[in-house]
């Protein structure tokens, strides 16, 4: 059986987390998902069967490598990941961060929408401009008349 799959899990308190997926091994504890959201479970909490199910305490590498061996069964299997309303807030928030980091840093390019309102703007400016020379051409013009 995969460590990818659901499984319920007790701790020695009596607390259990039914149909949870693991989401990676940390060198601590478990990150675990359930319907209820993302909880981590040390292994002190954890029975000594499900300690030694992930390797902890033993010389066996932990954490990264056994989340990498997570990520690779996830990728195999070709589940389709749950994906909750908090998580895809994140990364909406994250994408909106890093577009307004690249454009402070100016290396935003920008799209279609952007490059015809950038175009509409500085026409209207160099329309205004030239309005205004005219207008100051034509009034130095009528006072010098006038004096």
């Amino acid at each position: 059986m995969s460590i990818a799959l659901a499984d319920d899990f007790k701790t020695i308190d009596g607390k259990i987390y039914k149909d949870a997926t693991i989401s990676h091994v940390e060198a601590d504890g478990i990150v675990i998902r359930t319907k209820t959201g993302i909880s981590k479970i040390y292994f002190v909490e954890l029975p000594k069967d499900v300690q030694e199910r992930f390797h902890h305490g033993s010389a066996t590498p932990t954490g990264k490598a056994v989340t990498q061996r997570i990520d690779k069964a996830e990728s195999t299997t070709h589940a389709t990941p749950f994906v909750s309303g908090a998580d895809r807030f994140a990364s909406f928030v994250e994408k909106k961060l890093d577009e307004r980091e690249s454009i402070l840093k100016g290396k935003h390019t920008p799209g279609p929408a952007e490059l015809v309102v950038i175009r509409e703007f500085n026409f209207h400016w160099v329309f205004l401009a030239g309005t205004a020379i005219i207008a100051t051409v034509l009034f130095a013009i009528v006072w010098a008349r006038f004096k």
